[in-house]
């Protein structure tokens, strides 16, 4: 499946724009110095001042400007490493420990309808909700260090999915060990470990990387919710617009931060909402495309095409003459 996934065009579409924006970010901070462009007040070539922050879209800031003057295009490129590897960290951690509790949930029966009761409650209980009502008092604390938060939530992002993704993986390698091969080499005496990573994992492979392209997605949508309800990785710190105005800022211009900072300046810079959502849109369609590669490489495996062959050749018609003699020397005989 690895090598078809490359003659994919939707995987290779969404792979390209992933790598370069990814590329582009690393750029801008290592060799820009993570430079962002602030003007807060612009004038003409006479020093008449011509407008204030936030600045509309323009050749001069794509994106536009938010009100301290920073240019909103290279916030959200600087801000792009940040949440999508927040992404595939919280993804790779939830694939990592639902494959262990799937594993442990083929061992243990009663232990299944507990956890697949917990799942299926979840589905009643938007995860966004959830989370945000698990956070609030923990990010309100201000004995807590920046990084014993983010820790947390990444830890409640994570654990919100185990169950359902656990069930799902249990039920995946419960299909294939009941193929053939699997059979025969329980019989055959195998190693359970050995039957594991040599007959199940070969064929689960892909369907964990699908897996994983699917909760990159889902933890895509959970932080720009979490955005939107104030609760965001980075970190914020106020900057003083003027002497009675503080605003909050995102540390790290992470998408879900800037969001979450902007979003109740909705009616007055509508473009300081519009983009962020826009970046988040095309990166979660970038994973779909990635997403939907993946399943069409998974029906074009050569086995499968060997496999229609096979089938081909041994529904060849047989000739009149091959089954007259076949019938008369089964009589003769």
């Amino acid at each position: 499946m690895i090598r078809n996934i490359w003659k994919e065009p939707f995987f290779l579409i969404g792979f390209v724009f992933i790598a370069g924006l990814l590329a582009f970010s690393l750029y801008h901070q290592f060799v820009m110095d993570n430079y962002i462009k602030e003007e807060q007040i612009l004038y003409d070539e006479e020093g008449t001042l011509i407008d204030r922050a936030p600045f509309e879209p323009s050749p001069e800031f794509w994106f536009g400007s938010d009100r301290i003057g920073g240019d909103l295009f290279y916030e959200i490129i600087s801000g792009a490493k940040y949440t999508l590897g927040i992404a595939f960290i919280g993804s790779f951690l939830r694939i990592a420990l639902s494959f262990l509790g799937g594993i442990l949930l083929l061992k243990t029966g009663k232990t299944l309808s507990v956890v697949r009761g917990i799942s299926q409650a979840s589905y009643y209980m938007p995860a966004a909700l959830l989370v945000y009502f698990i956070l609030g008092p923990i990010i309100a604390i201000e004995q807590y260090t920046f990084w014993e938060k983010v820790i947390f939530e990444l830890l409640i992002i994570v654990l919100l999915a185990i169950p359902n993704t656990s069930i799902l993986i249990k039920e995946e390698i419960s299909l294939i060990e009941r193929e053939e091969f699997v059979t025969c080499a329980k019989l055959m005496g195998g190693n359970p470990l050995r039957i594991l990573f040599k007959h199940i994992m070969p064929h689960l492979w892909p369907k964990l990387l699908l897996m994983y392209v699917q909760q990159v997605i889902a933890v895509l949508l959970l932080l720009a919710h979490l955005g939107i309800l104030g609760i965001f990785f980075g970190g914020t710190v106020i900057r003083m617009f003027s002497e009675d105005l503080p605003l909050p800022f995102s540390l790290s211009n992470e998408w879900a931060g800037l969001l979450g900072i902007h979003y109740y300046q909705l009616s007055l810079a509508p473009w300081l909402v519009f983009f962020p959502v826009l970046s988040f849109a095309a990166v979660i369609l970038a994973f779909n495309f990635m997403s939907e590669g993946l399943k069409r490489a998974g029906n074009t495996l050569p086995g499968r095409k060997k496999g229609k062959k096979r089938e081909r050749k041994m529904e060849r018609p047989v000739s009149e003459n091959e089954s007259f003699v076949f019938v008369n020397e089964r009589k003769t005989g």
